[in-house]
């Protein structure tokens, strides 16, 4: 009860529902029905019986016809809770280091009455004609949520029903006026102040452990844990790479390289390391960059994990970075790079970035693979697990032919 979360809504829902009526207009017509001039209703939100007391009030000018909005009660509407679950997360910034969790909102419907007072009954037809046929069987006005200025929609229901006084047994010092009440409901939300902020998950540690049965007894399941019946393993969000293709291109031509691999869809940044390596081509030693022609010409060290989260399992590390106009993501698990003119031969490699850390692939590309052979026979003891030929990197390989060196 501490917390202050006043935050407009009925008063944005009810402003919602004037404008959304506020077009109203009626005509005036001759004899022959023909339309000679057009008059604009005009809206109030004050109950009826005040707008009448003002209407007999000599010091007041209201002209006729208008429509009164009040509001009338508020509920809350259990049909309308739809989980049982605290709400969604949800960030304001990418900047930010954690989301804010959005606790599940009150549903209300908000009832409002509606008076129409007119001096003709030919007005009277003219206003109802005007709401009603779109009313069937509601209308939708758009709002922001707080905090998060997603778009919410919510229903107007008309009641259905209009409840009419003709001016019958009126004094004679009394106006002549018709007076027409009706109501609708608007499906509105309350909303609590969100949780603190909690940090986004990156990482999740967890275990597999095959039984015959689950128990109910959390103990009595962690005693099933053995090394042979159980395998433990993670979750990363951040880039992993499986392999390269073509793991192999020339000097001199752009080329371009298809990564794949997983967790591609939250991707920040991409490098290439290992442009200043010294490459030896018919005994001249060239120590020129591999990179030519590229906006980021000198190389640049680079720290991609910032604010703290991570921990020291992603150092920074040297290389060039590629524009972001060189590099597509196709798929969650498949990468278009294209890698600018290379003027020496040697081996790049490419580091993929997230705020989850940051894959490579010399060393990503490293999968372990089961030795065919009995334990103890010379063939085990000499099997040799194959690697795709990317996992030493992209090769460029050596031409006769010094480019433009």
């Amino acid at each position: 009860m501490k917390n202050y979360t006043f935050h407009f809504e009925v008063k944005t829902l009810i402003a919602q529902l004037v404008d959304a009526f506020n077009d109203v207009i009626i005509k005036r017509y001759n004899k022959d029905k023909e339309s000679q001039d057009q008059i604009h209703v005009n809206y109030y939100y004050a109950p009826k019986n005040r707008v009448l007391h003002d209407l007999v009030n000599q010091s007041q000018h209201f002209q006729l016809p208008i429509i009164s909005v009040q509001m009338n009660s508020m509920r809350r509407n259990n049909n309308r809770v739809f989980n049982k679950l605290l709400g969604p997360y949800y960030t304001t910034s990418p900047l930010v280091s954690g989301y804010e969790k959005l606790l599940q909102p009150v549903p209300v419907d908000v009832t409002v009455n509606m008076s129409i007072i007119t001096r003709f009954q030919e007005d009277l037809d003219q206003i109802i004609t005007n709401f009603v046929p779109y009313c069937d069987p509601y209308i939708v006005v758009s709002w922001k949520m707080p905090y998060t200025g997603l778009e919410i929609r919510s229903h107007i229901i008309w009641s259905g029903d209009i409840s009419i006084n003709a001016p019958v047994d009126i004094a004679h010092d009394t106006a002549y006026r018709w007076v027409a009440d009706t109501s609708f409901t608007i499906e509105g939300w309350l909303f609590k102040l969100p949780s603190d902020p909690e940090g986004i998950i990156y990482k999740i540690d967890t275990s597999f452990t095959a039984v015959d049965q689950i128990f109910d007894d959390y103990y009595l399941m962690k005693s099933k844990e053995t090394e042979d019946n159980t395998e433990a393993f993670y979750i990363s969000a951040r880039p992993q790479i499986s392999y390269a293709e073509p793991w192999i291109t020339l000097p001199c031509i752009q080329k371009e390289i298809q990564v794949y691999g997983k967790m591609f869809d939250y991707l920040k940044n991409v490098y290439v390391t290992n442009v200043f390596e010294l490459t030896t081509i018919n005994g001249v030693t060239s120590s020129l960059q591999t990179l030519d022609n590229y906006p980021f010409s000198a190389i640049n060290y680079y720290n991609p994990i910032y604010k703290g989260k991570l921990s020291g399992y992603y150092p920074g590390f040297s290389g060039v970075e590629i524009l972001s106009s060189d590099w597509t993501v196709e798929s969650p698990n498949l990468l278009t790079i294209t890698l600018p003119n290379a003027i020496s031969a040697g081996y790049i490699d490419i580091i993929l970035s997230n705020d989850a850390g940051w894959g490579k692939l010399t060393v990503d590309a490293i999968r372990p693979t089961l030795n065919p052979y009995p334990s103890g026979s010379s063939e085990h003891d000499n099997y040799v697990e194959w690697q795709h030929p990317s996992v030493s990197g992209i090769y460029i390989a050596p031409v006769f032919t010094y480019c433009n060196w």
